[in-house]
């Protein structure tokens, strides 16, 4: 727990500290775990530490990495006025990394688990979400807007935590996460209401009440699936961390988990609500 702590307050600074520079932070910040989630899954997709294959190594680490990148990229300087051009991009990109990745599968090799799609799939998934970050940030209160979205989810998460030990009784998942129930699910949802609307009202957003309960709602149920998504992946590679990264935490996928959708779900709320 110490450890988990140290690690904490080393890493609220760093995140708000890239929140308040804004585009050229979050760029910066979304590219590294890019890349440090790219080499996370490399190393979920070999087996026994076995040497991974070149092109394998750098189309995987860099694919999310470039995917933010991209993003990045597209709404700096003014080289691009439309919300929703960068998504466009970042969904071919993502696109044609993961046929690159599927255009392998059934050849077989001792560096590759037979199973290894669903981590291309996961990768493109991952950049993605990641793309969405710069983007955000670009909106007209894309520092507010960043800050709910992780807010939120650190709300949703506590409270499922805290529900889920106290009351939990029924598992939501065990074969993919024994810990997790339905009462701790339902227990973050609710949480995620209450925290998109009192955040939202105290950045002053301008979500409507409604709207900033329905969305608190949906982002409760992608930390959820989030969660349970990364935790899939690391049944399938039989790892109980992604990475060693951040110590009493795991690795940067470990914290991103529930985070990274909701970046994308606050952003196209925002969008369509003209924020």
């Amino acid at each position: 727990m110490r450890t988990r702590i140290i690690s904490a307050t080393v890493g609220i600074p760093v995140v708000l500290l890239t929140i308040w520079l804004e585009l050229p932070g979050i760029a910066v910040l979304a590219i590294a775990a890019g890349i440090v989630g790219g080499f996370e899954l490399d190393r979920m997709m070999r087996p026994n530490g076995s040497r991974a294959g070149a092109i394998r190594m750098v189309s995987l680490v860099m694919g999310p990495a470039t995917l933010a990148a991209i993003a990045a990229w597209m709404v700096s300087d003014g080289r691009i006025e439309g919300e929703l051009l960068p998504v466009t991009f970042a969904v071919i990109f993502a696109l044609a990394l993961l046929l690159r990745g599927t255009a392998t599968l059934g050849r077989s090799s001792p560096d590759r688990k037979a199973s290894d799609w669903v981590y291309w799939v996961f990768a493109a998934y991952v950049g993605l979400t990641l793309a969405h970050a710069p983007v955000l940030v670009n909106l007209n209160t894309g520092r507010e807007l960043i800050l709910l979205a992780i807010l939120t989810t650190f709300a949703i998460d506590s409270v499922a935590l805290f529900v889920g030990v106290s009351i939990g009784r029924h598992k939501l998942a065990p074969k993919i996460s024994p810990k997790k129930s339905w009462e701790g699910a339902v227990g973050g949802v609710v949480g995620g209401v209450i925290a998109a609307i009192v955040i939202d009202a105290a950045f002053d957003i301008e979500f409507s009440l409604v709207t900033a309960g329905i969305l608190g709602a949906v982002l409760g149920v992608f930390a959820v699936i989030g969660d349970l998504y990364e935790s899939w992946i690391k049944r399938r590679a039989d790892v109980k961390d992604s990475g060693t990264l951040i110590p009493g935490h795991g690795g940067i996928l470990d914290r991103l988990d529930s985070v990274i959708p909701n970046l994308a779900i606050v952003y196209w709320a925002a969008v369509w609500s003209g924020i």
